[in-house]
């Protein structure tokens, strides 16, 4: 070769969650304040009367959460500011974005149906879904009865725990106190989101943003329909200017900014109205909708829900949690009192790999960091072998779920952590979710010693069930069950030189190299190569002898440590870097950058999208490109697409199946295939399967034994085939 290559140069060389306290190093722990709207309402023992029918028998049922959501009011995540104008009007009944109306009457259910009105709201037009709101109203394992009213909150953590939703067909509405057992759950739903209260009569643009971009949203309202002072029946309008409590959940659908002020009984400050649906039939209002004044004092003033996500149940196979009932309370640290720790500790149930990670944010613009730890010691969350940490932010308050970039292999039995840091942007928050007993509504919660705790600093803590308010975190973890499909990555490369990619995984718990050789018609070959098995190491293949071969090469996701077996040293000789190239929270993307035949380490950080890479020809310095390209939920996919022998930076979405990728045949401008690849369940395996000389973009599923490939011999149209590596 007339250059030194990578591999030539290292070869040569019960209790009412109020406030409380207990002491943790200095640092106190504080557990937030009760919502007073809620502990108003138990003082008025207003379960009953909130459930209560209107005169024209029709039902309500909206109570207030336990969680104060007064902080974020009239607030919006910097990316929302920072959108577009809206258009003057939508609606998403012109948009294909709803399912029919409902009724809920005569009983006090309607957040059940304000609940599964946005759910299935969200998973329209790509599929059309009838949730069941008698199993929501029967199963959610709070206090209050089925005619006892309830809060988006409780909706959120029997869906986030897997409750349901299951079919409204196999449990249908209403059938108090009686639903079936072992029904079909039909979503994991993954994310649920909290919208800030509005502050104003204009203060709509998150809210609008949210219906456009998403779909329906719950939100709250006081509901006097039936006095003949607000609501004109004629034109199905609404307006209230007075002071009383909200009481009836419903589900914002669209806006009209030049609704006629005169459309309504009294005479707002000016036009403009939001389009709503309500839970009473289609026999009311106009078939079911009305009209509600921007000026309205009591539409969405409190905190709003947005059930946004709706996955399949087959992208986990099971949940680790503690939280059965979600977000009760809140709890952070007198002396840093925006940043908490919190950590989970579980015992694996299988040889399995974790994927991902659930929590909640009590603030907007919320950064976290997630660090997972292998076999740790009992009450020791941090004192055990890193596996796995990530970090990013999450505009909205909510429920998340955060797809793990590097996934952690466990084996069965050994006890394992989930450790999370969150800093609210805030002061005087409280960043920690937690489950507690709240009197009157969450009565059935438990916490156990030795299962969650909290920190200060990461580095003290303090067991969350010891102390005088009893609690558990809400932090939960997602796996697979592991095995050649489910336990591996894809470690796809031209390992025999005939220039067809060849399909390939890798298992990290094992360390088994599982290849398709094409040049022996895609025969199936199986190894543990010397040094490159093992917990904690993801695949790395690439040509870094620049024989033509790819090398199969490890890289370890908590050191940075890389270790290649060159196919020009018979696959003998383990080479480790001179230099540690990376660590937690980047990922391998190794690639020929420089066109001169050599792959070059490279690595990505998904936090930030910066990309390292040690360039051959500049003599393996690491240049670093910052905020290049991507960012959290996108994971490295670089090949050379336009193939012109350079690699191409390129981003795939792990939740979305977008691509976004950088020809050098084009400058380096970002471009975003029109089509998407994948998404949820799916990892990015992009290599020339068809032999042309340029890459196809291509997703292993890590569930089945299908791979989907774009290949550009036949206009880069999907073509789904079977993969098995028994």
């Amino acid at each position: 070769m007339k250059h030194s290559s990578l591999i030539g140069r290292l070869l040569a060389g019960g209790v009412i969650c109020l406030m409380m306290l207990a002491s943790t190093n200095a640092q106190t722990i504080q557990y937030a304040p009760v919502n007073p709207a809620f502990l108003q309402y138990q003082q008025e023992n207003a379960q009953k009367a909130k459930a209560r029918q209107t005169s024209d028998g029709y039902a309500r049922g909206y109570v207030p959460t336990p969680v104060d959501f007064s902080h974020l009011q009239g607030r919006a995540p910097a990316g929302v500011r920072e959108l577009k104008a809206l258009p003057s009007s939508y609606d998403l009944r012109a948009q294909g974005k709803l399912t029919p109306a409902k009724n809920q009457n005569p009983w006090g259910t309607c957040w059940a149906f304000a609940t599964f009105g946005s759910l299935e709201s969200c998973l329209l037009t790509a599929e059309t879904n009838d949730f069941s709101e008698n199993n929501l109203a029967n199963t959610n394992g709070f206090d209050y009865g089925y005619n006892g009213g309830g809060t988006y909150l409780m909706s959120m953590a029997y869906l986030a725990r897997w409750s349901g939703p299951v079919n409204a067909a196999d449990d249908p509405y209403p059938n108090p106190g009686h639903s079936p057992s072992n029904l079909t759950v039909r979503k994991h739903v993954q994310e649920a989101t909290v919208i800030a209260g509005r502050a104003s009569a204009l203060d709509n643009t998150t809210i609008k943003q949210a219906v456009k971009n998403y779909g329906a949203v719950y939100v709250s309202m006081y509901s006097d329909f039936d006095t003949n002072l607000y609501f004109n029946a004629t034109n199905a309008a609404f307006y209230y200017n007075g002071a009383s409590n909200t009481d009836h959940a419903v589900a914002i659908v669209g806006w009209d900014d030049d609704y006629a002020a005169g459309n309504f009984l009294q005479t707002p400050a000016g036009n403009g109205a939001f389009i709503v649906r309500n839970s009473w039939g289609t026999n009311w209002g106009d078939h079911g909708y009305f009209y509600c004044s921007y000026y309205d004092s009591r539409m969405a003033v409190n905190a709003s829900a947005l059930f946004n996500n709706g996955e399949s149940t087959t992208n986990y196979g099971s949940v680790y949690q503690y939280d059965p009932l979600g977000w009760v309370s809140s709890v952070g640290y007198d002396g840093n009192n925006n940043t908490a720790w919190g950590a989970s500790i579980f015992t694996a149930t299988n040889n399995e790999t974790l994927r991902a990670v659930g929590f909640y944010t009590t603030d907007l613009d919320v950064n976290y960091q997630i660090y997972i730890y292998g076999n740790i010691t009992a009450g020791n969350p941090r004192n055990g072998t890193l596996l796995a940490s990530q970090s990013g932010s999450i505009s909205y308050s909510g429920y998340h779920t955060v797809v793990l970039n590097t996934p952690a292999a466990l084996s069965s039995g050994q006890l394992f952590s989930i450790v999370i840091r969150l800093v609210n942007s805030t002061a005087g928050t409280y960043p920690l979710a937690i489950q507690c007993v709240q009197t009157g509504y969450s009565s059935r919660a438990t916490a156990a010693a030795g299962q969650t705790y909290s920190s200060p600093n990461g580095s003290t803590w303090e067991d969350l069930a010891s102390g005088a308010t009893p609690a558990t975190l809400c932090l939960k973890v997602f796996s697979r069950s592991g095995g050649v499909t489910s336990g591996a990555n894809a470690a796809v490369g031209d390992y025999d030189g005939d220039r067809l990619a060849d399909p390939a995984i890798y298992e990290e718990a094992n360390g088994n190299w599982r290849i398709k050789l094409s040049n022996s018609g895609y025969s199936l070959i199986t190894t543990t190569f010397s040094g490159l098995g093992g917990t904690g190491r993801g695949s790395a293949p690439a040509d870094y002898d620049g024989d033509g071969k790819a090398d199969p090469a490890i890289y370890e996701w908590a050191t940075g440590r890389w270790v290649i077996l060159p196919s020009t040293a018979n696959y003998q000789v383990a080479v480790i870097l001179s230099q540690t190239f990376g660590g937690p929270g980047y990922l391998p993307a190794p690639a020929d950058y420089d066109g001169d035949r050599l792959a070059d380490p490279c690595v990505y950080k998904a936090g930030t999208g910066d990309w390292q890479v040690m360039l051959s020809t500049a003599g393996y310095a690491a240049i670093t490109r910052a905020g290049l390209l991507g960012g959290p939920e996108y994971l490295p996919a670089p090949a050379d697409y336009d193939g012109d022998r350079l690699a191409d930076p390129a981003m795939y979405g792990s939740s979305t199946g977008q691509w976004t990728i950088m020809l050098s045949s084009a400058n380096y401008t970002p471009i975003t295939l029109s089509q998407t690849l994948g998404g949820a369940g799916y990892e990015p395996a992009p290599a020339d399967y068809d032999g042309d000389g340029k890459a196809d973009p291509a997703v292993r599923s890590e569930t089945t034994t299908t791979w989907t490939l774009m290949l550009s011999t036949a206009g880069y149209a999907a073509i789904p085939v079977t993969l098995t590596f028994e």
